[in-house]
């Protein structure tokens, strides 16, 4: 164990992952009088200002995830939230409970994306309840600040009971096109030249779809061939119980296994899991981050687990995968919800924040080791848990976190953290929470600045899904917050979700990068890219699955500070070949196309 300084003066451990649990308690009661109260923040200034601009937008939609208003966290609390009987029946029918209670409380997702190629962020966004009148939707960005919802013909607008939704171009066209998951089953919709969707899932999965409950997925070249390979998470099976039959939580359950679908490049895809290695042992997962954790360019597997050990899987490039979860340091056993990707201590080395349940530790992780071997050939990719930032720990030990990412809203050059915040089961039987945003302060640590920062102002609510793109093209990054519409039989609460559009106002410069693989997958996911500006690189690796149930807009940004010259951008393709440029202006948006020796303007910033 080392010991680093905090900002006070005193010294805070930093301890490997698989150490979190033991004595957190005692460290939580520690660091609570030495960090500010909640949103205060401290007595440094904020640059950091967000309002929600989601009325102005146009983005009327609603989330239906209604479900009995009574909590049990336990036998000891059943019904105190409510009057409401509970059927004796109700917990011999899981499959009814699942419908009135567990599958409408975790989601749901949503996705930033170009659907209709225009440069502009579109938005999906997936529903609850399912049914035709509560059907997913798709809002189309008009670039002036708005969104016009798309209608039915769209065949975008699926009515599954909806949980996530990715996003790829799987059959490298230039269209993104979407996969939902729902709870019985998931469907593939193929972007059709940017004018409307077509449902392809019989035909792309020909040995059909099993009807299971359904969490995130993710997409990654694993083998190398150019074309994007799909990993799909399986949550609850409420057909096999545990000993305790007398609650319904997760914890409570068996899972279904993890799926990993090779792309077999001609529409279609096969079940490849066995022989991968890959089935995460029938835990209950949430979300799956597909990313190069090793550094041997090729993309490998993160499965957050709800109330099971998180798994982790090294590919050794010959269609299997190495189990390294217990000695990597994610293996912990929290009610895991969302991985946040980057390097937030600015070390060069991609670093873990992943988000858990209420009264256990949200975890930041920091890369120490992806070069030492354990076995001769494959390299380890080792994490130690970080406490330098007590306040990340105050303020989160409390509340469930779902959506959450590395981004820079300020664009001064270093990774902050945003966390979104609502209860499931809630005591005091409302479960909406607030949204917390951490500053980062430099050499990786943080402080609470979500009231400076604007972002507790539009109100508590059952926050689940975020997602993080320049929706308005201002070279700031927003973020789209999903609401659970649980609980809009209170006359105070809605199902509305939250757009935060980013207003701050701090005069400095950023680089907006898209990327386009020609011998890569046409997505270019699994890019690793390097900037320097004065002497200090900024390392980002293009990847799927960061966050929670959703997708990000595709962009890689760069926040510059108050520099403005660009010194060298290396861009090391999936393919292999590397790239450098030097002659890139500050304050625009480049599209990178594989091969190409200039890059093609996007947009430049004030258009």
């Amino acid at each position: 164990m080392s010991w680093l300084s905090d900002n006070s003066g005193s010294c805070l451990p930093v301890m490997p992952a698989m150490a979190v649990m033991v004595g957190v308690l005692g460290l939580t009661a520690a660091v609570a009088a030495q960090v500010p109260g909640p949103g205060s923040g401290s007595s440094e200034s904020c640059a950091i200002r967000f309002v929600d601009a989601r009325a102005a937008a146009g983005i009327d939609f609603q989330h239906y995830g209604e479900r009995h208003r009574w909590c049990e966290i336990g036998p000891q609390v059943r019904g105190v939230a409510t009057n409401e009987e509970i059927p004796a029946a109700l917990f011999i029918k899981p499959f009814e409970f699942a419908n009135r209670h567990l599958i409408r409380m975790n989601g749901s997702g949503a996705a930033w994306l170009d659907f209709d190629g225009d440069e502009d962020w579109d938005l999906y966004l997936v529903n609850g309840a399912g049914g035709k009148e509560t059907t997913n939707a798709l809002y189309r960005n008009e670039g002036d600040g708005t969104f016009t919802p798309m209608l039915r013909e769209c065949g975008a607008l699926d009515p599954g009971e909806g949980m996530a939704v990715s996003v790829a171009d799987y059959d490298n066209d230039g269209r993104p096109d979407l996969f939902v998951t729902n709870f019985g089953g998931f469907v593939l919709l193929h972007n059709e030249q940017g004018e409307r969707f077509t449902d392809v899932t019989r035909e792309a999965f020909p040995d059909g779809v099993a009807k299971i409950w359904y969490g995130g997925s993710a997409w990654g070249d694993f083998d190398g061939d150019g074309n994007l390979d799909l990993y799909v998470c399986g949550y609850v099976d409420l057909a096999r119980r545990r000993s305790n039959a007398d609650v319904r939580f997760p914890m409570d359950f068996e899972g279904f296994g993890n799926i990993l679908y090779r792309n077999n490049g001609d529409g279609t895809f096969s079940d490849v899991t066995a022989s991968a290695g890959v089935m995460d042992g029938f835990r209950k997962s949430m979300q799956a981050l597909v990313a190069d954790f090793n550094g041997d360019h090729r993309p490998d597997i993160l499965v957050a687990n709800d109330t099971d050990p998180s798994g982790l899987y090294l590919n050794r490039g010959d269609g299997t995968f190495k189990q390294f979860s217990g000695p990597s340091g994610v293996s912990s056993t929290d009610g895991s919800m969302g991985i946040a990707y980057g390097d937030y201590t600015g070390d060069g080395m991609m670093d873990l924040y992943i988000s858990n349940y209420s009264g256990e530790a949200d975890l930041l992780l920091t890369m120490v080791d992806n070069v030492s071997s354990n076995d001769g050939s494959l390299r380890n990719a080792i994490f130690e848990a970080d406490f330098r930032s007590p306040v990340v720990l105050q303020r989160t030990w409390a509340k469930v976190g779902w959506g959450t990412g590395f981004f820079d809203p300020d664009n001064d050059g270093d990774l902050d953290l945003f966390v979104a915040g609502g209860h499931l089961n809630s005591v005091t039987a409302d479960n909406r929470d607030e949204n917390l945003l951490f500053e980062n302060i430099g050499q990786g640590r943080f402080r609470d600045v979500s009231r400076e920062s604007g972002i507790l102002a539009p109100g508590k609510r059952i926050h689940r899904s975020a997602i993080f793109g320049d929706y308005d093209r201002d070279g700031r990054i927003d973020i789209y917050v999903v609401n659970n519409g649980e609980e809009a039989y209170r006359s105070d609460s809605d199902r509305t979700g939250v757009l935060l559009r980013n207003v701050s106002q701090t005069g400095n410069h950023y680089l907006g990068i898209r990327l386009q693989g020609t011998r890569s997958n046409r997505d270019a996911l699994g890019t690793k890219l390097s900037l320097t500006v004065e002497g200090v690189t900024q390392v980002r690796e293009h990847v799927s699955g960061a966050g929670y149930f959703s997708a990000n807009a595709p962009e890689i940004h760069f926040g510059l500070g108050a520099a403005d010259r660009i010194e060298s951008l290396e861009i090391r393709w999936p393919a292999g070949t590397t790239q450098v440029y030097t002659d890139l202006q500050v304050d625009r948006t480049y599209r990178f196309i594989e091969g190409r020796p200039q890059p093609v303007l996007v947009r430049s910033q004030p258009e």
